[in-house]
This record gives structure tokens, sequence and C-alpha cells, in this order.
């Protein structure tokens, strides 16, 4: 443009006439009009007509400038800076002194980056057919590879230069000694009480602070890292255009509810069905609540608020499926008033029908406000009196604060719902949802809570923190013809605990006793509507007798992500692909083991109670020339030290079967020789002895210890010392003596270096299709475990970590492969109910105990009361989490 101005330097056109001329030019070749679509930011009106007019500070919308300049016909590129992101945070607090506005900032910028390398970086451009648009450079491969690294940057940007400057890395200031204990930044939201992982939008994990770097190579560009792009809070979408249409039907076709106690993982998984079944947007969602107004205008006011989870429901846009989240308790803060009883009620009504009887006239969502800001004020006047409280004597000195006057509703229209509209609500909650005070008197009925009375008659008045009755809660909806599914969130105890108590309810008693109760309405549920449950069609609602109670592991979720979730989809009736990203929540509160936490010797209790079982003797069996094909085998499988022998004897104890002898026998038989129970850690390799010797395995010989074998045989072939079961064991079950050669030699090798090629994994999935092609009926049982503790007591059984890493990845790989063939609709199963893949979870059967194991009993067709010592390895390396860095 420059040259159609005779000389005269744009930037310093400070006449009217060389303004004018500057704005004709910029409104003919660069479309920047007061009538354009896009002038790049705010277009000018009047004499600023052809000027693109920007704030002070701005970010910029990197797609859509890319897409400005291409419709200008100009080849434009686009380089993203990252660089660490710990010493770029540093940086940005440095130069904005605002940690609340420093966040803000970084979570746009993040968004914006990730945005236009998904649209215009090498997948997008592969995808469009188009050139590559967007690149990422590295600052530490700046500093580290210097000249090479951006010799290679002047390639992808077409630059013909042999131009270098001088390298100074200036990320060596922030470099200190290494902390012991670093800060994790994996943490829960004590204000939201959000648990991590917390999803937020497209699928990501908010389990980070968001970072802002910085560059000091070149001072003309800023360093935008990608590096936790997955953290970044994308721009709220607009709110919706139009007001909610009046609802003629409360009641969906469907619903799903996800419980848990407190910081067991039901934030994450509800709004992760909520996504996947269309309930809930991949970038949060609207709701239309009423609030208190601001400003002038103090009077209670509808409005739009945008949810980053499925805090408490989400429904279709049909409002044929609903989402529900309820941690048990719900609502308000724990211990308040003091000591008080835990609520517990029937059911969670339709929002139109739900209302608080401390204040049934008030609006839900306008009663929690107003309690919000009373919160507020009372806070202010307990720090007032304490100067430097601890988390618990400041919760007590906030509870002793005398509430404020409670608000009446107005009266009156409000811009949304009126009294009218109300009292029509009120008059479906009673005739379609069957709740009202006559309900006292007719039995068949409830409300779910306390049946209001009088004016209030239709509402359901819930006490201000609650919890539900699981099972009530399946009966009320299946009496009401919606057909509903419960799903019951696992989380290790300890962890679960410890996060509870950081981040919702810093009381211990109360804590605990909340979380005693929560535990036993989920264990009534699942005794009562989990697989075979004894209330399973009894309703006349309930005509398919279909299980209704789904318990899910936090840990199983995150150890093996996308398969877990997969399978619970379609336990779930839910038909989606949406996978979102996992981070492990549990790792910040693992350290090592404590030796006094009461359990020490936990392994050697579960050899003990494997090689100890007090049932028939099976030494017979190696003369009994009868078919040495059992009828019947369950094999236990899991990452090593994930507890499969805890299981593996539980299982061989309620089926009657014995161990064979010998501490390195994987196999435990019953006295007629029917019944198997194969225990089978990923990998086998017999004792702490044996791994002494993989202490020094590198990257380098992994490999060589990573044998895989097709399947373990059954017991009387595993290893047979008489000549006419070898015969029967190559005739029935079709084994080669060269297989016996090679098993025999592993078993035994007496020089312990020898052993380290007896190290080995079963591919599960063909260790299933062995049996079944020789009709043996198999079920495979995949043990999940705490990654982080399974991998603390590998390691302190003497393996490197390198092996440790390497090892697990390649059993969660082969757990992951049989789930998906043969697990929950898995691709080689012919009809639902002929699964053959289980999972269960470890910290589910310490949570749950009893209910827990019996479900699993069920699950695979034991019939069984036998129960062993529920002794929790965890507790032992569960430890309270850095202290957070404000």
């Amino acid at each position: 443009a420059n040259s159609n101005l005779d000389g005269i330097d744009s930037h310093l056109g400070i006449d009217a006439v060389t303004n004018q001329r500057v704005a004709e030019i910029c409104r003919d070749q660069v479309q920047i009009d007061e009538n354009s679509v896009n002038c790049g930011a705010k277009c000018g009106r009047g004499p600023n007509n052809g000027f693109a007019l920007y704030p002070q500070r701005f970010s910029l919308n990197i797609t859509s400038h890319i897409e400005f300049y291409l419709a200008l016909g100009v080849d434009i590129k686009v380089v993203i800076m990252t660089r660490d992101p710990s010493i770029t945070r540093k940086i940005k607090l440095e130069k904005c002194k605002e940690p609340l506005h420093a966040l803000t900032e970084n979570a746009l910028a993040y968004s914006l980056t990730t945005e236009a390398l998904k649209v215009y970086g090498k997948a997008g451009a592969k995808k469009r057919n188009e050139p590559e648009r967007v690149f990422v450079a590295s600052y530490e491969s700046l500093m580290a590879m210097e000249k090479s690294y951006l010799f290679d940057v002047y390639k992808q940007l077409e630059i013909d230069s042999n131009f270098s400057p001088q390298f100074k890395d200036e990320n060596e200031r922030f470099i200190g000694k290494a902390d012991q204990k670093p800060h994790n930044h994996n943490r829960i939201d004590a204000d939201e009480g959000k648990l991590e992982p917390i999803f937020t939008r497209e699928g990501t994990l908010r389990n980070n602070r968001p970072h802002h770097p910085d560059a000091h190579m070149i001072k003309e560009i800023s360093a935008h890292s990608l590096h936790q792009k997955q953290h970044a809070k994308k721009k709220l979408p607009p709110p919706p255009k139009e007001l909610p249409s009046p609802k003629e039907r409360l009641l969906p076709k469907k619903v799903i509810t996800v419980f848990g106690p407190e910081s067991s993982g039901t934030t994450f998984l509800a709004t992760t069905l909520g996504v996947a079944s269309g309930a809930f947007g991949t970038d949060g969602g609207w709701e239309y609540v009423l609030a208190p107004g601001k400003g002038r205008n103090k009077g209670p006011q509808y409005k739009w608020a945008h949810l980053d989870n499925v805090a408490k429901r989400a429904m279709t846009p049909d409002g044929e499926l609903e989402i529900q989240h309820l941690s048990l308790p719900w609502g308000w803060m724990c211990g308040d008033p003091p000591l008080a009883d835990v609520a517990i009620v029937d059911a969670l009504v339709p929002d139109e029908c739900f209302r608080y009887e401390r204040d049934p006239s008030l609006d839900f969502h306008y009663a929690e406000s107003i309690w919000f800001m009373q919160h507020r004020q009372k806070k202010r006047l307990a720090q007032a009196r304490m100067k430097r409280p601890n988390t618990n004597q400041h919760h007590r000195a906030l509870l002793e604060v005398n509430d404020r006057d409670r608000v009446d509703y107005p009266n009156g229209k409000t811009k949304y719902m009126n009294k009218t509209e109300v009292a029509r609500l009120q008059g479906i909650c009673r005739d379609e949802v069957r709740i009202s005070g006559l309900n006292e008197v007719d039995s068949h009925w409830t409300c779910g809570a306390k049946c209001g009375k009088n004016e209030f008659d239709g509402f359901a008045l819930y006490p201000q923190r609650f919890s539900v009755n699981i099972t009530a809660h399946i009966e009320w909806y299946l009496t009401r013809g919606v057909d509903i599914s419960v799903v019951l969130s696992l989380r290790d105890r300890s962890i679960s605990y410890k996060s509870k108590f950081h981040g919702h309810c810093p009381l211990e008693r109360e804590s605990r006793r909340e979380d005693a109760i929560a535990l036993n309405l989920m264990k009534e549920a699942i005794e009562k509507y989990g697989a075979k449950g004894s209330r399973c069609g009894s309703l006349p609602g309930d005509v398919s007798g279909r299980q209704r109670a789904f318990s899910v592991s936090y840990e199983g979720m995150v150890g093996m992500k996308e398969v877990y979730l997969k399978g619970l989809y379609k336990q779930l009736g839910i038909e989606s692909t949406y996978i979102p990203s996992f981070a492990d929540g549990n790792t910040k509160y693992v350290g090592d083991a404590n030796q006094n936490a009461g359990n020490e010797g936990f392994f050697s209790q579960l050899q003990q109670l494997w090689t100890s079982t007090t049932m028939p003797d099976v030494k017979s069996l190696d003369n009994s020339p009868v078919n040495v094909l059992p009828k019947r085998v369950i094999s236990v499988v899991g990452a090593d030290r994930s507890s499969t022998l805890f299981l593996s004897a539980a299982l061989a104890a309620a089926t009657g079967c014995s161990h064979t002898g010998g501490e390195s026998s994987q196999h435990a038989v019953s006295e007629d020789g029917a019944f198997e129970i194969q225990y089978m850690p990923l990998p086998w390799d017999h004792s702490c002895e044996v791994n002494s010797a993989l202490s020094e395995v590198s990257e380098r010989n992994v490999n060589d210890t990573q044998i895989l074998l097709d399947s373990i045989a059954p017991v009387q072939c595993f290893s047979p010392s008489d000549v006419s079961i070898l015969q029967k064991c190559k005739h029935d079950a079709s084994i080669s003596q060269e297989v016996f050669e090679e098993v025999s030699s592993r078993q035994q090798a007496e020089d312990m270096v020898s052993l380290l090629p007896n190290r080995y994994f079963v591919n599960v999935t063909s260790h299933i299709e062995w049996y079944l092609s020789r009709d043996i009926d198999i079920s495979v049982v995949l043990v999940m475990r705490d990654t982080s503790i399974s991998k603390k007591e590998w390691i302190s059984c003497g393996i490197s970590s390198t092996l440790v890493d390497a090892s697990f990845e390649k059993s969660m790989g082969l757990m992951k492969e049989a789930f998906v063939a043969y697990g929950m609709h898995g691709s080689r199963v012919p009809k639902v109910g002929t699964e053959r893949v289980l999972i269960v979870s470890y910290e589910g059967l310490m949570e749950m105990k009893d209910s827990y194991l019996y479900e699993v009993y069920n699950e695979l067709g034991i019939d069984s009361t036998f129960l062993p010592s529920f002794i929790d390895g965890n507790a032992k390396y569960i430890i309270d989490p850095p202290p957070e860095k404000h």
C-alpha cells in the first residue's frame, strides 16, 4: 500500500488528507470497510471508515487471522512457539502481577493456538488437501540445537537465509536443585468442589493451571506454548438466543444417574456420559437460572449460566434422556448445622418440582445464590475472628456465625417465569410426576423427599445437604415408567477420603460418617439391582428385569481408558465414539510405603492365603487317567502386583478349589478336577528373588524379558510327571511334546540368573480361544488396581523402573485386547450374556467388600457366601497431597 502514497509513510500520516488516502487504500485493497464482515478488529465508522480499531491489549484469533489474509490472496504462515511450562508460568507472573488475569489470558491463548494448529496444522491441511500453514517450534530445541534447528524452521517457512542470531538460553536462570516433593497442580478446586481429572471442553481434562510462555531470543516474537494445550480454556460459546420453551412433560424416557462418595470421580464420569449421550456439549452447556440481580436492580433475574461440567443434571434436546450427577451426600456445607444427622431422601425429582425445605417459596437456584452470599459474609466474619486458622478451626468458626435474615420470594413477574407458570408446573408435578401431599395417604407413591403441602403441594422439599437412597431412587423412576440405570463410581477409599477432606468437608467425624452411609447405600443398590440382583424385575414397571446398578472403577477407567469407557457405553446403551482425555488424579496421593501403616507383609499374606487353602488335597489327580481337561476355568489376570493373588485365593475358596502345591504354582483345582482357578499375573515371574535378577534391565534389553505365551495349560498338563497323563494331554488337549519340554525346563531351572527368560506374559485373547476350541467354559477376570501403587510394589521387589513401565504397558495392552474381543458386547462375543471377560476393581473390593465380591460371584455363576479378610494393601502408600502454592 505504501507504493501508492507517493513516498508518504502511512504510519506518520497525521494530516486529514493523508489519513483519507490511507483509509481509501485500506478499503479498496484490504477490504476494511464499515460494511465489511471482517475488518480484523472493530470496523471504524464515519471518518475512521477504512481503519481497524484495536483495544490497547488484545489476543488474536489465529485461525481467523490466517483466513483474513488468505481471503486477500496473501500466502500466510504461522509459527507457534512452545517452551517449558513451569518456566513460562514464572515469566508470565513476573510480567502480569495479577494471577487471575494471567490465568484468564493463558486460557484464551492456548485455546487460540490449539484451534489454529487443529485447523491449519499438518493434519488439518492434509484433510483439506491444502498446504500446511501452522508450524510449531520449540524454544528448548532452538537453544539445544541452535543453527541446525533454526535452519530447519527456515526451510519449513521457505526462507532462504543463513542468518543466525546469538543463542543465549534464558531457561538456565530458572533451573535449581530438584525439589524432592515437586508441586503437583493436579488438584481439587475447593471452591467448586470438583475432582481431578476435571472435564472441561472438547474432552479435555483441566488438571493443571494454564501457562503462558514468552520469548527472549527475539523480542518481536512471543512464544505461545502448546505444551499444555489440553488444559486450555476455550472462549465460551454464545448463549442460546431463544428462551427455553415451556415444558409440557417433565419425566424423560430414560435416566442414567451417576452416584458415588464425594471425590470419587463422579463429576468426570457424569460429564463424559453427558457428552457421549448428546445431553451435554463438548464445550459445556447453558442453563437458564434465577439469580440475584446486580447493580441497581437487586431483584431476582433469570439469566443464562454456563456450566463446564454436568453439575447436577443434563438432558438431551428431545427430552428423551437425562444424565444425573449426585455425589453422596449432595448440597450445602458438611456439618451445617454442626453434627447434624445425614439426611437421606428417596429420589432426585425433576428440577421444576425441586425446592429446599429451608426456603420452599424460593426457586432453588435463587435460594442457593442467596445462601452463598450469606456464606461469604459469614466467612469474612470468621476470618476476622481468627487471624491464621487451620482448615478445621476455620470451618468450625464459620458454622458458629448466625445466618442473616432470609430473603422472601418477590411478587410479580420476572423476565421469564411468573407465578402462573410456576403454578402450571406445580400441576404437572402433581399429575405426571405424582408429587403431592396426598402421597402420605396413598403409600404407593412417594414424593422423593418431604411432600410439600398447601401452597407447596407439588414440590418435593429437600434438606440443604442430603444423600439419596439409591435403591429407592431406582424404584421411584421405575414406578413412573422411566427406564433407569445407575452408575456407582468407586475410587480408592483412602484417596477418596483425603480428597474429600481437603476439598469438601474438613471435619473428620462428619466426613467419615457421610462416607460410611454412602457406601451402605451403594452396597444395597448393588445387592438388589446389580447382576442377578434380588429385586431385578420385581416391580410392575420393570418389565425387562435387567440389571440396573453398574459399578465403575476410577482406577480401572484411568488404566484402561477408552476400552473401559466403551464397555460402559455399551452397558448403558449409549452409542458413541467420544473419548475424553485422561489424567490420573490419584498420583499426588501416592508416596513410598509407610511400614507403620499396619498392613506390612501384605503380599506375603496373599501368598499364604493362596498356598494354604483348607480345601481337599488334589495330589490324587496325578494318578487319575481320567479326563485331563476341566469343564470350567476362571483365569484371574492383572498387571503384576495388582492383587490378582487376593481375588484368585478368594475365588478358589469360594468354589472349593485348592492349591496344587508350591508357591510358584498358578493353579487351584476342585477335588474332581472339573473346576479350575488360574492365577495369571502379567508377567508371571515367580517371586521377588527372581525379580532381583531384573534390577539392571535397561531399555536396550527389555525385549529379552517380554516373552509371550499363547496360553497357560490346565493343571494336569502344566508339568505332568505321569506318562499316561502326558499322553492324554497330547491327545485330549492337543499339546505337543515341544511345549512340555519348554515349560518343564523353565520350571526346573536352578540358576537364578538363568530364570530371566522364564519371566513370561500370556496372550489373554488366545488363552481364551485355546480353551474355547476345546469346549471348555472359560471366564477371565481382569483385576484393576491403582497404577502408581502397583508400580511402587513392583519396584520395591527390585525391578528396574524401565522394566516396570515397559511391562505395565504390555500388560495393559494384552488386557485391553481381550476385553475388546470378549468383554461386554465384544467383537467376538456371539450374543449378549456370553461375554468371557469381566473387569474387577481392587479398590472396589476394598471399598464395598462383601457386596462387591458377591456381585463378582454372581457374574461368574458362583454360589458361595465365602468372604476373605479385606486388608487394604493400598493404605500404606497414601499420603497427604503437597500444599498448593498460591
